[in-house]
């Protein structure tokens, strides 16, 4: 039992550090990091497919966590890249990569990303899977804490274009692995994109995640918004925005407290093959991945 107790709090760890620094429920964990990590990047176009295309885009942001329980001072940054294969009669191929560090007082956080995607996109929808996978390791004072944790994730996603907007939603089932040890990871999200012009869009995302290991349970559940701005004349898109993060862990239905933690964040995409946040998406990487840290 406190082997699956400490599979626990390396989950709350994991969920923890997403929210970038997200939040730290010293109660369950020492050090146990909320990271937030932002889902900032995906984009746009209106127009039909043109049958054939190769496009992505390579981004950094930097996140900071306030508003978190005991003032914990949480940061991070993370690296991310995403390209699409368009193929004939309406077939993409889409693969995403990155990497996240997260700093909560003295324990640092690494995560590795990496999804692939297949699905068919018209002028009105895109329908499809995808499968991905995420390792985290956890360090203090540069020490590492427990072997990697691994998480395994695959499921349908699907988006509805219309004019000004895209609509969007996925849902996954999956495993943790950590030492002989797995806990089963189910994941939902709904989302928007809103396009005052074709280089000027918001974006609105909530998220659920659950971590569930024989009696114990970890729920994850976000809210996201932000803002992107790609000017005509470069390839460069500025976003920021402002996620919601809150951590719950329960044992035989039994609540354990919750953890809530605010992050902001910020970065730079660079965008090729594509002529602006609307056509990115509509003919680009349409999906981000969905990582086992918020």
């Amino acid at each position: 039992m406190i082997r699956a107790t400490n599979f626990l709090s390396l989950l709350v760890i994991i969920a923890a550090c997403p929210a970038i620094a997200a939040d730290m429920d010293r109660a369950i964990i020492a050090g146990a990091p909320l990271l937030s990590y932002d889902n900032a990047a995906n984009t746009a176009d209106t127009l039909e497919p043109s049958g054939s295309g190769f496009s992505g885009y390579v981004e950094g942001s930097v996140s900071k966590a306030f508003d978190t329980p005991y003032d914990v001072d949480g940061r991070a940054w993370t690296l991310r890249g995403s390209i699409n294969i368009e193929g004939p009669s309406g077939l993409n191929v889409q693969f995403d990569g990155g990497y996240a560090r997260t700093t909560v007082e003295n324990v640092g956080v690494d995560q590795l990303v990496g999804a692939g995607h297949v699905y068919y996109r018209d002028r009105d929808f895109a329908t499809g899977g995808f499968v991905q996978a995420n390792s985290v390791d956890a360090d203090y004072l540069g020490y590492s804490l427990n072997d990697t944790i691994k998480d395994y994730l695959g499921g349908m996603e699907g988006a509805w274009f219309m004019d000004q907007a895209t609509i969007y939603g996925r849902a996954g089932y999956g495993q943790a692995k950590w030492e002989g040890y797995s806990a089963d990871h189910a994941m939902g999200a709904i989302g928007a994109r809103l396009y005052a012009t074709d280089n000027f869009r918001f974006d609105m995302e909530g998220a659920v995640n659950r971590l569930s290991h024989a009696d114990l349970k970890l729920d994850t559940r976000s809210a996201t918004l932000s803002v992107n701005y790609r000017p005509e004349s470069v390839p460069v898109t500025l976003f920021s925005g402002y996620r919601f993060d809150q951590i719950e862990p329960s044992m035989s239905g039994a609540s354990l407290g919750h953890a809530n933690v605010s992050t902001i964040f910020a970065g730079l995409r660079f965008s090729f093959g594509s002529n602006s946040l609307k056509d990115e998406e509509r003919n680009g990487p349409v999906w981000t991945a969905s990582s086992l840290l918020p």
